[in-house]
């Protein structure tokens, strides 16, 4: 060991946790950021065009609506299969059939999340008046359907997760047991240790006091060597403990030989890692099942849900379902259209909209079997 490292002051001094993080931190700490940047929502993109088809419907209800009172096919009728169907009003019934169709699914939507606070008469939004019992079906549906223990570690062996990051593992040690400055740091480390324990007064003793009890045992059936040994050490004017006393005190200027069995070490960790990997998998499987068994999963959703306010916790159920629900909205007015025509004519509305229903049906299955 070099003179620099002996007298190492001890602020300097690593420890295995620290030497530890330092070269991980060194080595894997540059990876590439995961992208966070947000990425577009496929089903907006698809929906785009139909939901802004369905956005212009109400605007031009309302244009017929207000070109009904100018004029709506005053005195006109049409024959169909030797009907005469009066055509006057029809304007008006279609446009205020569609814009009460529209009106009714945007209160029924609006009555969803407004009002947000209790009023004396309107009283309470559905959600924010429920927003307790939605967290707790929300957090035990979740936990029982989605995220349960049993689902995780199921997913995590199926999907080949385990094998991955053991791999990861075995390679990850295997890079950083080749690194020559983890060596060296490594190797300091034992020294450092070894030398601190070796000038430890008490350690000291008690490695004196062990030496002496081997040696004098194991010379009791050995009356020759017994002799020698005494011969010895009085030639030398000291006793058993003195001479093993100095043998310590000069131990620590020697430990620069100790590299080679610790080198030995390091380098067969990687392959006990790769024949013991059975039981590194299931080491990894016992980890992840008591950090899941520790996690309330039911308890973090519920209370996350409930330490929301009624705006954010809008802001989340529209940010889910917000093209949904204008469809919804936006359909309402094509139905109500629709029911517009049955007001003007029963009949003949419904055995259209019957066929029209069929024909649908009918192309639908024909595509559906032409998919196959």
């Amino acid at each position: 060991m070099s003179e620099e490292n002996q007298n190492k002051p001890p602020e300097q001094e690593v420890s295995f946790h620290s030497l530890f993080r330092n070269h991980i931190e060194r080595r894997f700490g540059d990876d590439e950021q995961v992208d966070k940047t947000p990425k577009p929502d496929p089903e907006k993109q698809v929906a785009g065009f139909g939901l802004r088809l369905l956005k212009i419907i109400p605007w031009l209800l309302a244009v017929l609506f207000s070109f009904s009172f100018w004029w709506d096919f005053d005195t006109h009728t049409i024959h169909m299969f030797g009907v005469v169907l009066p055509l006057e009003g029809l304007l008006r019934i279609l446009s205020v059939s569609g814009l009460i169709g529209f009106f009714t699914n945007w209160i029924a939507i609006s009555m969803l999340f407004y009002p947000r606070k209790k009023r004396p008469l309107l009283g309470q939004g559905l959600i924010p008046a429920q927003k307790n019992r939605i967290a707790l079906r929300l957090a035990a549906a979740v936990e029982r359907e989605l995220i349960n223990p049993e689902l995780i570690k199921k997913e995590f062996i199926d999907n080949g997760l385990l094998q991955k990051y053991t791999d990861i593992l075995i390679w990850d040690i295997k890079a950083l047991t080749s690194d020559e400055a983890f060596r060296n740091d490594i190797n300091v480390l034992f020294e450092q240790y070894i030398r601190q324990a070796l000038t430890d007064p008490q350690v000291k003793g008690n490695l004196v006091r062990k030496a002496e009890e081997v040696i004098m045992q194991s010379l009791e059936k050995s009356p020759v060597e017994r002799s020698a040994l005494k011969l010895y050490l009085m030639m030398k004017g000291k006793t058993l403990t003195n001479m093993l006393d100095e043998s310590l005190a000069t131990l620590p200027g020697r430990l620069s030989n100790a590299a080679e069995p610790i080198n030995t070490l390091i380098d067969s960790i990687p392959a006990r890692m790769r024949k013991d990997r059975s039981r590194l998998e299931q080491l990894f499987v016992t980890v992840l099942s008591r950090i899941i068994d520790q996690i309330d999963i039911r308890k973090i959703i519920e209370e996350n849900i409930n330490r929301y306010d009624e705006e954010k916790l809008e802001r989340i159920i529209k940010g889910s379902t917000d093209t949904h629900l204008n469809y919804i909205k936006y359909l309402g007015a094509v139905i109500g259209t629709v029911g517009g025509l049955v007001i003007w004519n029963p009949l003949v509305s419904i055995s259209f909209l019957v066929l029209l229903a069929l024909v649908v049906w009918v192309t639908d299955r024909l595509l559906h079997v032409s998919a196959d």
